[in-house]
């Protein structure tokens, strides 16, 4: 259960800095509207994808936990 606070702490940073990146490359006009709001739905969408990948993950191993507990 501590890897999954792990992860998703972690993801939660690193979106918070990716979306300030993109915020300041939006101020300095090195990037546009469009691309700003397509790099803060990946900013915001791809975390998403890794908590999720992380409770499928924990999950099969508990499962897998279970039932090597009820062989033994």
């Amino acid at each position: 259960m501590t890897q999954f606070y792990t992860v998703l702490i972690l993801n939660l940073i690193l979106m918070i800095l990716s979306i300030t990146l993109i915020k300041t490359l939006y101020s300095n006009n090195l990037i546009d509207k469009s691309t700003r709001n397509t790099l803060t739905l990946f900013s915001v969408l791809v975390p998403i994808g890794g908590i999720i990948t992380t409770v499928l993950k924990c999950r099969r191993m508990i499962n897998h936990l279970a039932r090597v507990k009820d062989i033994n």
